[in-house]
């Protein structure tokens, strides 16, 4: 190395000296050149290339290169190897008020683009991904990091709503600057950060020592340190800022400009990073939502297939999503819907249909539901259909209930009917029927008369006499029968028939069995066998109407042979009588039924559908109860009456 007395860089006129001091904080190498290329002045980081290896070459080309910015009248570029000192960016153009040209020398040019250049890469490839924005950003800074040894990196994110500044990652941070970390507000009073997050606007500081603000100024060997403040941008706004600190001779200008780029690309990283997280928030909200719908969302691709559920699967279904996956639509359905299912489709290539079918779960089950669907062409393919399944079994039940209400409604009236024609036939029968019981007992009376005047009449005569007078009083007893069933009829019509009254239930049953087997002219019609039992509440007339319509549907399901048995028997609080059969017992189909009004097992003008149900509200407003059971082997019905004490 020369002399520094006899160099000419040192005897030459220098810049003022604030301007002097200034240019020799740079890291870029400014020198002041005569118009024949002489090197008049140089600050020291041009001083130190100059009187570097290779310097007498960088002093030929600016030579060469100032000829040719006089010749052009304007800057010129040019990049020099200088081997192991790595490559030197050269820029020389025309500076009039100095009478002569400026040089700016930049070293390390080639590898700081290729950096760069890498750089931007692995932010491209990590923005293919999605990731948080806590991650996107620690990548980048771990990228930014390999070309700036030796120093730190905090990104920040601002909250503009809160006016707050947070970091959201770091590299490299030491524990004696912990402090970069702390949440801080929006101030470009304390905070370089701050400052550029209001300016939008980068900031290199020389020394941190001489920062203008006390949150770096304070910072630990901050005379021995530089920074560099850029805001970071996303979609046109500004998102955050980026610092960098790092040792005073590695962050210069060079590095603010490699770094802006960089920013730029960190910040489109975060937006796109923040956009990701955000699209799948939605997803995760989207898919929440979908698992908790009340339906089943089923979507049918353009092969027939289905290839997405959501929502109630299970529940709805019986079959998890991916037992749907692969099948077609109208396989959730019970056969018999399928091809109407699929007929709903055939004409339409645009827009919705829907209907309401059965599905048929894995385990049988059946559920009726709605489908809401909309369908849509898939190019080449066929149609693509997404459908709601909507469950509707509550709706369906109410609807049953309301025809089941409409149906006892017209029961009801068409019992009314009834009873109003029963009680005007009632008061028609009871005067032809008064006359008949008249004449019959002027008959008996007229037969006995008869037996009086004629004492020496044949033995035949008398005997056939008797037996007319016996028809007679048999006669009579039928028309009191008769007279008592109106009386009934009447009352049932009135709707009186609730009144408690006693009677003795052993004769009103045998009374019953008794007209029962002379009007079927069977004496081993009905085996009756009851022992001595107590009072019950009731009327005995309408108790022997329960019987005889009874024993009645007993005869019949066993085709009018075999034999009916009735018994009872009390525990002191109860009287408890059975009337059974040995027929083929009643249908497992319609037993549900049995004491409906109108409902008839037997075929058209054999039975009016009104014997049990009536006999069933006899025996309910007497305070009892009548059930049945009923098999193969036969039905025997229970009646149960309570005991006179019972109730008093």
């Amino acid at each position: 190395m020369s002399d520094p007395a006899n160099d000419p860089l040192i005897q030459r006129p220098a810049f003022e000296a604030p301007l002097e001091q200034l240019l020799n904080e740079l890291s870029l190498g400014i020198i002041q050149l005569s118009l024949t290329g002489d090197v008049l002045h140089a600050n020291a980081a041009a001083q130190a290339i100059v009187e570097g290896p290779g310097g007498s070459e960088v002093l030929t080309t600016l030579h060469e290169m100032t000829a040719r910015a006089l010749q052009m009248q304007g800057f010129v570029e040019s990049v020099l190897s200088l081997g192991a000192m790595g490559e030197l960016r050269v820029l020389v153009s025309p500076a009039r008020c100095l009478d002569g040209c400026l040089a700016v020398l930049e070293r390390g040019v080639i590898n700081r683009l290729r950096a760069e250049t890498n750089a931007l890469r692995s932010m491209l490839a990590a923005a293919s991904e999605a990731v948080s924005p806590t991650e996107a950003a620690h990548r980048a800074l771990a990228t930014l990091a390999t070309t700036l040894a030796g120093s730190y990196l905090v990104l920040y994110e601002l909250d503009e709503g809160r006016r707050l500044v947070r970091s959201l990652s770091q590299i490299g941070v030491p524990a004696s600057h912990s402090a970069m970390l702390a949440d801080r507000q929006l101030d470009d009073k304390t905070s370089l950060v701050c400052r550029v997050l209001q300016t939008g606007r980068p900031h290199h500081v020389a020394n941190l020592a001489r920062s203008f603000f006390p949150a770096e100024r304070g910072l630990p060997n901050a005379e021995k340190l530089a920074a560099l403040a850029l805001p970071v941008r996303g979609r046109g706004r500004t998102v955050g800022a980026l610092f960098i600190c790092g040792p005073r001779d590695l962050l210069g200008e060079g590095e603010l400009k490699l770094t802006q780029g960089l920013a730029d690309a960190l910040g489109a990283l975060i937006e796109r990073a923040r956009q990701d997280a955000a699209f799948t928030s939605e997803r995760v909200a989207l898919k929440t939502l979908m698992d908790h719908l009340p339906d089943a969302v089923l979507e049918q691709d353009g092969d027939g297939h289905i290839s997405a559920a959501g929502g109630r699967i299970e529940g709805l279904l019986g079959q998890p999503v991916a037992a749907l996956l692969g099948q077609q639509l109208g396989q959730v359905l019970v056969f018999e819907d399928r091809s109407r299912f699929e007929a709903a489709f055939a004409n339409v290539t645009e827009g919705p249909v829907t209907g309401e079918f059965t599905v048929e779960r894995p385990d049988g089950t059946r559920l009726p539901c709605e489908v809401s669907a909309h369908v849509s062409r898939v190019d080449g393919r066929g149609l693509k259909v997404r459908a709601i399944f909507r469950d509707i079994s509550g709706r369906v039940a109410l609807q049953q209930q309301v025809e089941a209400s409409q149906q006892r409604a017209i029961r009801s009236d068409r019992l009314a009917a009834i009873g109003q024609l029963a009680a005007g036939v009632a008061h028609e029968i009871n005067n032809p029927l008064a006359f008949v019981k008249s004449n019959i007992s002027a008959q008996v009376e007229m037969f006995s008369e008869l037996r009086g005047a004629l004492p020496n009449c044949p033995p035949q005569v008398l005997s056939l006499i008797d037996e007319l007078e016996q028809i007679s009083r048999e006669t009579t007893s039928g028309v009191d029968r008769i007279a008592s069933i109106v009386k009934q009829l009447k009352l049932q019509s009135r709707d009186s028939g609730n009144a408690i009254t006693e009677c003795d239930v052993g004769k009103a049953v045998n009374e019953a069995v008794l007209f029962f087997s002379k009007a079927k002219g069977r004496r081993d019609a009905v085996d009756c066998q009851l022992p001595s039992l107590p009072r019950v509440h009731g009327d005995p007339g309408r108790l022997g109407q329960v019987i005889m319509n009874l024993l009645e549907n007993a005869l019949d399901a066993m085709g009018g042979e075999g034999t009916i048995k009735v018994r009872g028997s009390t525990d002191g609080t109860w009287v408890r009588l059975t009337v059974a059969d040995q027929g083929p017992g009643i249908p497992a189909s319609v037993r549900d039924h049995i004491f409906e009004p109108f409902f008839t097992t037997k075929g058209i003008g054999k039975g009016t559908g009104l014997g049990l149900h009536i006999s069933h509200q006899i025996i309910g407003q007497a305070g009892g109860k009548m059930t049945f059971d009923t098999g193969p082997g036969g039905t025997t019905f229970l009646i149960e009456l309570p005991c006179v004490a019972q109730l008093m």
